[in-house]
């Protein structure tokens, strides 16, 4: 093949491979402006490869506005994929096309849709549309949002409460927004009180986006809660202040400027000035309403519930156990569902059930899950049939109280088995209790034989008296032997903790350097969890921040210990998800705080044991 017949093929080739990699559009920075002022039009065009004499695409100044300027200019980008173990090359060529316009009179205008044409194949944008007005335009750099999903709930419902901060895009005074958020959420907590249970979990991060506001682009940091109203009534929330810093050159002269420049570090221009400022939210006004007259079997749950129940096996002879699962399921706090009720029958024994409770969070709030298992005896043989567990709930959705129920569950009881396999089956309650009342003798019909009228001066007698001595003592031994095992075993993981949890930070501390962000603030809050659930007696991963305070309340009474607690946390959190500059000097000082903080919250375990 020569080269003349390659050149035609790539020619040929080059057309179908731009299709659907050509993207055309069009932005602003801001759709609001007033007379007098001019707005920027950014058209974007990639493709992956250059375009020979391109032009600008004209636009026609209406009679609404007027082009005041416009240039172009291009820019290219090269990436490496490899796919299958093939190094594919991808070629991006960027050009920009830039339009200033100014505005004519006041009202709306549209901006038209521009237009390319590339191989014979046209190219579009979407219209953009501007409203004119007369005053200026002066939105501020930083703006405050308090919002809540509803604004009317019943007591116990979850709504949606989400805290936003706008930070204008163009804005070159103001800092970092996100370091404002710690001191913003203690005053959210102030403003809500007692009439309101507020759910932030370790997990809960600020996410950011841009976003659109009086036709001026904004950077968005949102942070979401969980609202719960405890009590009826309207309430009416203040502003929440969020503070910030605004950031302005200043000069100062002394005699001689030069060395007051110098000296000062602003020998190339003025220097910068940290301004406080404070944003504020709107009020909210809340209506909590009460709960219609409940039914009968109504303990309190509110929201969306599924109950689901299961027995396994489905057929057991009588007198054998079968392990009957409920799942019940819901979106409220895990103190807000009360237990579910399984009837008791006289044809079946029904033992106190195993309780497990997990919680997650997703997009539309939080649910809790509860699985019982109960164990269950028949004693007759022949079908039995468990009816219906019926959970009752109240729905804000429709404002009337609903029921959960589980499908009915047939069982398959045989007879009972005999001989020694009878010896295993489960005691009944009412054959606890009379094992508990009396002692059962031992009565048969058959006569001892040969029997010595003196037995206690047979030889063996004087060998078999003191055995059951020799096996109380031992039996005695062991017993306190193990219990001071598990007593010891379980003292001695309390006293180890700080020292296994001081210990584990130091291997944090040398591997610092080569961890990332998030493996090292995520390392360092499992030490915590870990030292908390070892010193205490109680888990502490996959808690929310009220039930871990409640927990330690409990455990240790020390208010200022789980205050620290809290804190330390929220900054731990803040270096997490608030976009804190995580550096060298910023990680030693987590380390050391987290020592320190381990050290005193050992003290105070101490003190209070001693107490």
């Amino acid at each position: 093949m020569n080269n003349s017949v390659r050149w035609l093929l790539l020619s040929l080739c080059i057309p179908g491979s731009l299709i659907g990699q050509v993207r055309f559009s069009a932005s602003t920075e801001r759709t609001k402006i007033a007379m007098g002022e001019q707005a920027a039009v950014v058209a974007t065009l990639v493709t992956n490869r250059r375009i020979p004499d391109l032009a600008i695409p004209q636009v026609a100044s209406g009679g609404a506005f007027t082009v005041l300027k416009t240039h172009s200019q291009q820019s290219s980008s090269s990436s490496i994929q490899i796919i299958n173990g093939k190094a594919i090359q991808k070629n991006e060529i960027t050009t920009q096309f830039y339009y200033y316009i100014a505005p004519r009179q006041t009202g709306s205008f549209t901006f038209p849709a521009l237009s390319v044409t590339i191989d014979g194949t046209p190219y579009q944008t979407e219209p953009l549309a501007f409203t004119v007005t007369n005053k200026p335009v002066s939105n501020p750099d930083v703006r405050a949002f308090l919002t809540l999903a509803k604004r009317s709930l019943y007591s116990g419902e979850q709504s949606l409460l989400t805290f936003r901060i706008a930070q204008r895009a163009q804005a070159q005074g103001s800092s970092d927004v996100r370091n404002g958020f710690n001191g913003a959420l203690e005053k959210i907590d102030q403003a809500f009180g007692n009439d309101f249970a507020l759910t932030r979990l370790f997990t809960n991060q600020i996410t950011s986006g841009s976003e659109r506001i009086d036709g001026e682009i904004y950077n968005v940091y949102s942070l979401r809660f969980l609202l719960f109203p405890l009590t009826a009534g309207t309430y009416s929330i203040p502003a929440i202040p969020f503070e910030y810093q605004e950031l302005r050159r200043s000069r100062r002269r002394a005699v001689n400027p030069f060395f007051d420049d110098f000296f000062s570090g602003d020998f190339f221009g003025g220097g910068v000035q940290a301004i406080p400022k404070t944003a504020f939210t709107v009020p909210l006004s809340i209506e909590v309403k009460p709960l219609p007259p409940p039914p009968a079997g109504f303990n309190g749950a509110v929201g969306s519930f599924f109950l689901q129940a299961s027995a396994d096996p489905l057929e057991v002879p009588a007198g054998e156990s079968v392990t009957l699962k409920v799942a019940l399921k819901g979106n409220t706090r895990p103190g807000n569902i009360g237990d579910i009720t399984v009837p008791r029958r006289d044809d079946y024994e029904l033992f106190t059930p195993e309780k497990q409770v997990a919680v997650d969070t997703g997009e539309t709030g939080l649910s809790t899950r509860k699985l019982y298992k109960y164990l269950l005896v028949p004693k007759n043989e022949g079908p039995l049939i468990l009816n219906p567990i019926v959970f009752h709930y109240f729905d804000p959705k429709t404002a009337s109280y609903k029921s959960a129920a589980s499908d009915p569950i047939t069982l398959t009881v045989t007879k009972g088995k005999g001989g020694k396999k009878e010896q295993t089956r489960y005691l009944t309650q009412e054959e606890i209790r009379e094992v508990g009342r009396d002692i059962r003798y031992i009565k048969t019909t058959v006569a001892l034989k040969h029997q010595s009228r003196y037995p206690y001066r047979e030889p063996v007698f004087y060998l078999l008296f003191p055995l059951p001595f020799i096996f109380l003592i031992l039996s005695l031994l062991y017993r306190f032997q193990s219990t001071h095992r598990e007593h010891n075993s379980a003292l001695q993981l309390r006293n180890r903790a700080l020292a296994s949890a001081l210990r584990q930070i130091t291997t944090i501390k040398k591997q610092a350097s080569t961890l990332t962000p998030n493996d090292f603030l995520g390392r360092l809050a499992a030490t915590i969890e870990v030292y908390i659930s070892q010193k205490f007696g109680f888990p502490a991963i996959g808690r929310t921040l009220d039930e871990l305070k409640d927990e330690l309340l409990r455990s240790t009474n020390d208010e200022k210990t789980v205050a620290e607690l809290a804190r330390f946390i929220e900054q731990i959190d803040g270096y997490r998800f608030g976009g804190m500059a995580l550096n060298d000097a910023s990680r030693s000082s987590i380390i050391n705080q987290t020592s320190t903080f381990l050290t005193g919250l050992e003290k105070g375990a101490k003190k209070e044991k001693q107490r």
